[in-house]
């Protein structure tokens, strides 16, 4: 009996447990900019794939590819080494900026906690250098350990940001249950012209406020746009209009401006 062929979820799974320990992923870094100084004050790490055969893949290919098939913690590990290490090299050299990375609510668990601080501390990077980005979606169940993890992360100098608010899913009771630094205000928000969007920015602003957190301006790509977040109140953004994501051999001269 012949065995079935792998569908391509599959596959792709399989092309990624070899990319764990084959090189193919790294991390490009997309500035976050000071509102009122214009300076980088933090690079988000995003997931790229250089896959032998299909080149460069956004995570929008394989992330949920990852959650599926069990490996989302593994790629966790992965970017923390991966862009940990750049981000404690440039640290070494003065430039003091903040490293945030991307997390999976189903990784939210307190061995999860102290192998990042575990980490963090082993490449010698100080506390406060690091946020992690959890974006608020149906696996975010609010249990005790996800809280009981959050709140080890703070604990130990790990900034705790909600990513994509106003997406679709985030809510702002959420912002009201869960403790963290910094909120980021979705891309959709940034084009969206209705009365209620603001409304909703003002609300999420204030919440942040009470919660003496930052708020991220994401998706800022115009002199409009950019004009919006002003009067949003935001702390800082990021987006096209400064800088897109790139690889970290390309930050230099971005990073010479940082605070």
């Amino acid at each position: 009996m012949l065995d079935s062929p792998l569908n391509p979820a599959d596959e792709l799974a399989g092309e990624l447990r070899r990319a764990f320990t084959s090189g193919e992923l790294t991390a490009y870094f997309q500035p976050l900019y000071d509102l009122k100084t214009r300076r980088v004050v933090a690079l988000e790490a995003l997931c790229r794939w250089n896959h032998p055969e299909r080149g460069i893949l956004l995570p929008d290919r394989f992330i949920e590819i990852a959650e599926q098939h069990g490996l989302i913690a593994d790629l966790g590990r992965v970017m923390l080494e991966e862009s940990g290490r750049r981000a404690a090299e440039w640290h070494r050299r003065g430039l003091h900026v903040g490293l945030s990375l991307n997390v999976s609510p189903s990784e939210l668990r307190p061995e999860f906690a102290e192998s990042m601080l575990e980490t963090i501390s082993r490449l010698e990077l100080p506390r406060g250098a690091v946020t992690v980005e959890i974006i608020e979606s149906p696996r975010l169940q609010e249990s005790d350990a996800e809280l009981e993890t959050l709140r080890t992360l703070l604990d130990g100098g790990v900034g705790v940001s909600i990513d994509d608010f106003g997406a679709g899913h985030t809510s702002l009771e959420i912002l009201r249950r869960l403790p963290f630094t910094e909120v980021k205000i979705d891309r959709s928000l940034m084009s969206d012209d209705r009365a209620s969007a603001d409304a909703l920015v003002a609300e999420c602003v204030e919440i942040a406020r009470d919660h003496d957190a930052c708020v991220v301006a994401e998706g800022v790509e115009t002199d409009e746009h950019f004009a919006r977040a002003l009067r949003w109140g935001c702390d800082r953004a990021q987006g096209f209009y400064f800088a897109p994501a790139l690889p970290a051999e390309q930050l230099d001269q971005i990073l010479a401006k940082a605070a």
